[in-house]
C-alpha cells in the first residue's frame, strides 16, 4: 500500500490527499516525527519537506505538484487534466503558480499580522503588526483573487468541466486561509465563492479536510 507522509494542516498535503480520495487510491497516511532531525525522514526526501509519496517498493516522490502529477498517471481514473494539451497547460500553470507565489503572498499577509502557534494564530499587537508588508501582501492577495476570478469566468471548475490539479491545489488557500482571515467570501468575486460552495459539498474535499484545522485564537 502507498504511505502518504504529510501533515493535516498542511496546505500541500491537503492538496495531496485530495488527489487520492478523488481517484480512490487506497494508502496509509503517516505524520512525521521530528522529520528536521529524523535521518529516516531525511532518506524518503533529503529536503525535509511534506507530503512524501511512498511506493509500495520504497522509492519515494516528493514536491506535492509531481506526487499529483503522478498520480495523475499512475491512476488515469477520473482524470484531472483536460484532454486538450493548451487546457493542460493551463491547468498546470494555475497550480504551478499557486504553490510558488500565491502561497508565499498568503505567507506574507498572515506573518504580517499573527503569530502562528499550531492550530492558532494569535493576532499580534497593534505595534507589532508589520503595516507595510501587510497593505503590501494584501494587494498582491486580491490581484491573485482578480486573476482566478476571471479564470473561473464561463467554467465550472478551474480545469472546465474537469475536476483538475489546480482545484485540488487551491481549496487550501481558497476555502481555509483566505476564508479565515477574512478576505472571502467578497462580492467582488462571485465566480470564486460558487466555486468554494461546489469544492464545499465535494466529498473528495469533505474526507481530506485537516481534523484540526488552524484557527484564530481569541482574547
Amino acid at each position: 500500500m502507498l504511505k502518504l507522509h504529510n501533515f493535516d494542516r498542511s496546505p500541500f498535503g491537503w492538496k495531496t490527499r485530495i488527489v487520492l480520495a478523488e481517484k480512490k487510491v487506497p494508502h496509509e497516511v503517516i505524520v512525521p516525527e521530528n522529520k528536521s532531525e529524523s535521518a529516516a525522514f531525511a532518506k524518503l526526501n533529503p529536503f525535509r519537506l511534506t507530503p512524501v509519496l511512498e511506493l509500495e517498493d520504497g522509492r519515494t516522490i516528493y514536491e506535492s505538484t509531481v506526487v499529483n502529477e503522478y498520480l495523475e498517471e499512475a491512476y488515469p481514473t477520473p482524470v484531472m487534466l483536460p484532454e486538450d494539451p493548451y487546457e493542460r497547460a493551463r491547468v498546470r500553470m494555475l497550480e504551478d503558480t499557486t504553490d510558488q507565489y500565491l502561497m508565499q503572498t498568503l505567507r506574507d499577509f498572515r506573518g504580517s499580522q499573527y503569530e502562528y502557534a499550531p492550530p492558532f494564530l494569535i493576532p499580534k499587537k497593534a505595534d507589532q503588526v508589520d503595516h507595510k508588508l501587510l497593505e503590501e501582501s494584501k494587494k498582491k492577495v486580491h490581484e491573485h483573487l482578480a486573476r482566478l476570478e476571471k479564470e473561473l469566468t464561463g467554467r465550472t471548475w478551474f480545469g472546465g468541466e474537469t475536476f483538475s490539479l489546480a482545484d485540488a491545489a487551491l481549496v487550501a488557500p481558497l476555502t481555509g486561509s483566505l476564508s479565515l482571515m477574512g478576505v472571502l467570501p467578497d462580492p467582488k468575486y462571485p465566480n470564486l465563492a460558487a466555486w468554494s460552495r461546489r469544492v464545499a459539498e465535494r466529498p473528495s474535499v469533505i474526507a481530506s479536510a485537516p481534523k484540526e484545522p488552524m484557527r484564530i485564537k481569541k482574547d
